[in-house]
C-alpha cells in the first residue's frame, strides 16, 4: 500500500510537520506529491479544461479557485499513481494529525477489516468527519456510508476508485468533496472506520479551503 501526501512547494512548514508527525514519530513512508497551487488558477493557468457553464449545470454554481486547485491536485496524483501501476493507495493532505493509535499496521488492519466486512468497498475515509454522516450498515467497526462526510483529507482507494475519481475530477464540474456522495455512496462502495485514524489540524489549507465550511471534530481525549 503506497502512501502519498499532497503538499505545495511553498508549504514547507506543512511538509516538515508531516515528516515529523507521520514519518519520524509513526514510521510511515510518505511520498510527497506536488499540489497544484491555487495562485496559478487565480493567474489563469488551468492544466485541466474548465467550463464554468458546465460547472453551473452540474453543481448549481461555478467552482472556486481553491476547489479547482484541489480537484486538479488530486487528479494529477491519481493519474501518476495509476501510471505507476499502483493498485491501492492512501492519499493524505498535508494538514492532518495522526490519532493516538495511527500506525502503518493500524492502517493495514483497517483496510483488511473493511475488505472482510464489505468486500465491494473501494473507498475508505480515514479522517474524522466534520460534517454529518449517515450509514447503511456497520460491521466489525466499519461503517458503510449512505451520506459520507466531506473531505479528501485522508482516504484509502483501490484501483477501481482511483480510475473513477481521476475521470470525475478531470471534468471540473463539481467540487472534489462532493464525489463521495455523488459517485460512491449510491454504489454503496464508500466506508469509514468507526474509530478514525486521523483528524484535520484545524488550520486553513492552501487548497480548497473556501466553501468547505464547518469545523473539524476533535478526537475524544
Amino acid at each position: 500500500m503506497k502512501y502519498y501526501c499532497l503538499n505545495l512547494d511553498r508549504a514547507r512548514e506543512r511538509r516538515a510537520n508531516m515528516e515529523r508527525r507521520w514519518m519520524v514519530e509513526r514510521g510511515f513512508e510518505l511520498e510527497f506529491f506536488p499540489a497544484f497551487d491555487r495562485r496559478r488558477i487565480e493567474a489563469g493557468e488551468f492544466p485541466l479544461p474548465y467550463d464554468p457553464a458546465a460547472a453551473r449545470a452540474r453543481s448549481g454554481r461555478e467552482l472556486s479557485a481553491g476547489e479547482i486547485a484541489c480537484a486538479t491536485s488530486h487528479h494529477l496524483l491519481l493519474r501518476a499513481a495509476l501510471a505507476a501501476g499502483e493498485t491501492e493507495i492512501v492519499v493524505m493532505e498535508d494538514d492532518i494529525l495522526p490519532a493516538a493509535h495511527a500506525t502503518p499496521k493500524a492502517f493495514s488492519e483497517v483496510v483488511k477489516a473493511a475488505r472482510a466486512a464489505f468486500p465491494h468497498v473501494s473507498v475508505l475515509i480515514l479522517h474524522a468527519p466534520f460534517t454529518p454522516v449517515r450509514v447503511w450498515e456497520t460491521r466489525d467497526g466499519i461503517a458503510l456510508l449512505a451520506d459520507p462526510p466531506l473531505g479528501f483529507r485522508c482516504v484509502w482507494l483501490n484501483a477501481r476508485a482511483m480510475g473513477l475519481l481521476a475521470g470525475d475530477l478531470a471534468t471540473l464540474r463539481q467540487p472534489a468533496d462532493w464525489l463521495w456522495t455523488r459517485r460512491f455512496a449510491p454504489m454503496k462502495t464508500v466506508a469509514m472506520p468507526v474509530t478514525p485514524l486521523c483528524e484535520h489540524d484545524g488550520a486553513d489549507t492552501y487548497i480548497g479551503n473556501d466553501l468547505r465550511g464547518g469545523a473539524p471534530r476533535p478526537f475524544a481525549r
